[in-house]
């Protein structure tokens, strides 16, 4: 059972392994560097000057500001870099799923065998939840040790600090689940990364400009990017939009893209 999910995890485990370890890495150094920024007053001054949309989409508002904990953690790691790195590996794997291995040829071994199309596409999907959730996994765990020995637990509680890398996660995987579904419906990987890349960028760019353009802000309510940064899991934990929104999408992708990969023509 579930032999085509262990064969992705097993020709993933090095790709996966040095992610990790670029996310530790980063986040190292990121939280290593908080004690050099938490003093510096002159710093909160400078973003304060900032229009409003720049400072959404970094992460800021008044009440956090750059020096303290919730406002560091934010605008230089959940609201930005850890999203880009997850969408990044998310996009780039999801692409793979099907499309990919199905440009180098391979896709038509592995159906040669006694699997249907549906067992493959599903078992793939779940091999990309389960990658995913490996890297958020490591990104809240070396956040969390790191946290109380740099002053950046003050006021950040250990589950403030899991709930925001979840809905990081969650962030990735809904834009994941769309280059998984072009890409099962196309056989095409560079439609499947281009068209979930440019629809992640869209909603980064509206979620920040919502801030001063009001005709934009109906319609930031329906991008994973404002169920992550609306809500502020970091301050007010994992509520149901940051979480609940996310699923219903991801699952609403796979289940398309599975339905059209079991009936498009592979010749």
């Amino acid at each position: 059972m579930l032999s085509v999910l262990r064969q992705v995890l097993w020709r993933r485990r090095i790709s996966t392994l040095w992610w990790s370890l670029g996310l530790v890495g980063f986040a190292a150094l990121l939280a290593l560097a908080y004690p050099t920024v938490r003093d510096n007053s002159a710093l909160d001054k400078t973003f304060a000057g900032l229009p409003p949309g720049v400072q959404a989409a970094l992460g800021l508002d008044p009440g956090s500001p750059l020096t303290s904990p919730v406002g560091y953690l934010n605008s230089q790691y959940f609201a930005n870099v850890l999203p880009v790195m997850l969408l990044v590996f998310g996009i780039g794997l999801a692409a793979w799923c099907i499309s990919g291995d199905e440009a180098a040829g391979t896709l038509e071994l592995l159906l040669s065998n006694p699997v249907s199309r549906i067992r493959v596409a599903a078992e793939r999907a779940g091999a990309l939840v389960v990658l995913l959730a490996v890297l958020t996994l490591v990104s809240s765990a070396i956040m969390a040790l790191l946290a109380p020995a740099v002053g950046l637990s003050k006021g950040v509680s250990l589950g403030q600090i899991v709930a925001a890398t979840t809905a990081t996660g969650l962030l990735a995987l809904s834009f994941a689940s769309l280059a998984f579904a072009v890409g099962a419906a196309s056989g095409r990987r560079s439609m499947a990364i281009s068209t979930a890349s440019a629809v992640a960028l869209v909603g980064f760019v509206i979620e920040g400009l919502a801030a001063q353009v009001k005709v934009l802000q109906p319609i930031r309510e329906a991008s994973p990017w404002h169920w992550l940064l609306g809500t502020d899991p970091l301050r007010n934990g994992l509520t149901w939009h940051a979480w609940v929104l996310p699923v219903i999408v991801s699952l609403v992708l796979f289940v398309i893209g599975t339905a059209v990969f079991a009936r498009r023509d592979l010749s």
